[in-house]
């Protein structure tokens, strides 16, 4: 696929800060909401990895930069300042306690316990570690680069249609409680953000009637509260983590370029 200017200017900008060349790729084994990822080289990895689906194929340039963008966050940072994201024992244990306690997952075999466990805190980490650093990432990207903005939109309103199928009663009845909440109080945050951004005002209804908006608001709120600089990222991922009870869950560890 041929890229655009933009994102083969952030691929260059990627080389150029981390001396890595960035590598891109589709990739159909993508779950919703993610639309792309990034990899970003540790541990004497010799490239970055850029990863989108390939039915969000139209959007790949805006995609890209992006994930650039993130990439390029963390090493705006001095090198002593740079972390990454793990989970500690506690974020296991939690997990499987709401599936073990879930009547739906109670009788499964101990396996398939242990993956549906692994789905929900890997899910739950990526958006609190991806969402609110997001914001930020998009809102650069939409003052500077006008052209990207019709992908963007395109992106955004595809993640707010994926969000909106957590609120069907069919997924409601086989996720657990606490997590459930957690998920929708993110996805709430996100429909309140852009619908101000894009002046889509009903996004929020449905997370209204679900009574979630106001935990959404806070999340906001601690958003809000910080400086929009990449110094500001940890403790705006650390924030969203506390607010939603999770802040055990998180070990952050130095970078290891």
């Amino acid at each position: 696929m041929s890229l655009g200017a933009i994102s083969q200017q952030f691929l260059r900008d990627v080389e150029t800060a981390t001396g890595l060349p960035v590598h891109v790729e589709p990739d159909e084994r993508l779950q919703p909401p993610l639309l792309a990822r990034v990899q970003i080289a540790r541990r004497g990895a010799p490239l970055h990895r850029v990863t989108y689906h390939p039915d969000a194929r139209a959007m790949a340039d805006y995609l890209i930069a992006s994930q650039c963008a993130f990439v390029l966050r963390l090493h705006a940072l001095p090198a002593a300042e740079r972390f990454d994201l793990t989970d500690t024992p506690v974020a296991a244990e939690e997990s499987l306690r709401w599936v073990r306690a879930f009547p739906p997952s109670a009788s499964l075999p101990p396996d398939r316990q242990a993956a549906f466990a692994e789905f929900l805190r890997t899910s739950l980490l990526s958006m609190v570690r991806s969402v609110p650093v997001g914001f930020r990432v998009d809102l650069d990207l939409r003052t500077r680069f006008p052209e990207l903005q019709e992908a963007q939109e395109q992106a955004i309103r595809r993640q707010i249609d994926i969000h909106a199928s957590v609120l069907t009663p069919d997924v409601q009845r086989n996720i657990p409680e606490a997590p459930l909440r957690m998920n929708l109080a993110i996805n709430a945050a996100f429909a309140k953000f852009w619908g101000r951004e894009l002046n889509e005002p009903g996004w929020t209804l449905p997370y209204l009637a679900a009574g979630v908006v106001t935990r959404g608001d806070e999340l906001l709120a601690k958003a809000e509260a910080l400086g929009l600089g990449p110094s500001c990222d940890r403790a705006l991922i650390q924030g969203w983590a506390d607010e939603l009870g999770l802040g055990a869950w998180l070990h952050w560890v130095p970078h290891t370029a």
